[in-house]
């Protein structure tokens, strides 16, 4: 638990390009009759790279921490139907790992956008995870996860709730609030800048960081966090999350680059979290199957 991943950028990245294309493609259909974002379907196509800067505690005696920078490769294919469901897969290649590291995901959900700004998305993920644990981050099998928003003025107001199933049960809940800035027809009259700056507030049980531990670890852990003023096996506050993705695009085709930097909170900071940073490079295509 000592390390922080932050490939979870893929799925945030791609949780804001697919409701602005949704949407971008029905205000460019409405020209020629009266459509909505349900009345298309499209595949999405996603490579992303990342650097997966770590920075982990190695030991908790003396308060060593170790940096390390594993390079990782994402691919995503997911169909979105007009009915709102959709299907999905990813895979990661870690490269520069003690052995050969790679996870993948398989999804099915529902997603709909209403009239009124406001939007739901309701999906099952099974996840698999190989090679070295450090690199994990959360150990799960499966995962219900459901999030909703709304658009309030200029700004985009949104929860996500998880709850991730394995060795341990657990649940995580993020409050998000972000801002879109799209500038049109910036070098073609069909291309768009896209720079949506957000902030989150990060939630979750502990239960997992107990994985692994032995009785007497837990024991020793438990006492630290409650002799200063933290609590144990419990839903408290996480980290704090900045997150800032500026997207190029041209037609259906996307290039992006993402940063995003968290603080810890305190609690987690006691167990070994440092502040992390990241960035990931992408390039998305959708394949619009659009009935006219």
């Amino acid at each position: 638990m000592n390390s922080l991943k932050l490939n979870h950028l893929k799925s945030i990245f791609l949780f804001i390009l697919i409701p602005f294309y949704a949407n971008s493609q029905t205000e460019s259909e409405t020209t020629a009759d009266t459509t909505s974002v349900n009345d298309f379907s499209f595949l999405l196509i996603n490579a992303s790279y990342t650097n997966n800067n770590l920075e982990y505690l190695a030991n908790v005696t003396d308060l060593t921490y170790v940096s390390e920078k594993i390079p990782t490769l994402f691919t995503n294919f997911s169909y979105v139907n007009k009915t709102g469901l959709y299907v999905g897969g990813s895979y990661a290649n870690y490269f520069n790992a003690n052995t050969q590291t790679y996870e993948y995901d398989v999804e099915a959900g529902f997603q709909k956008y209403f009239d009124n700004g406001f939007d739901i998305d309701l999906y099952y993920s099974k996840h698999e995870f190989s090679g070295d644990t450090l690199l994990e981050g959360l150990n799960y099998d499966h995962s219900i996860n459901f999030s909703a928003g709304v658009d309030v003025g200029k700004l985009y107001l949104s929860m996500d709730l998880s709850y991730l199933m394995a060795q341990t049960n657990n649940t995580f809940l993020d409050i998000n609030l972000s801002r879109l800035i799209q500038i049109d027809k910036i070098l073609f009259e069909n291309d768009v800048l896209l720079i949506n700056p957000s902030i989150a507030l990060a939630f979750g049980t502990d239960y997992w960081i107990y994985e692994g531990m032995t009785p007497l670890e837990k024991y020793y852990t438990s006492i630290n966090l409650r002799m200063n003023g933290f609590s144990s096996n419990s839903f408290s506050y996480e980290a704090f999350d900045i997150f800032i993705p500026v997207s190029y695009g041209v037609g259906s085709t996307y290039l992006s680059f993402s940063w995003m930097y968290r603080i810890p909170g305190d609690k987690y900071k006691l167990l070994g979290w440092e502040n992390q940073s990241g960035f990931m490079v992408s390039l998305t295509y959708f394949l619009n199957f659009s009935n006219k």
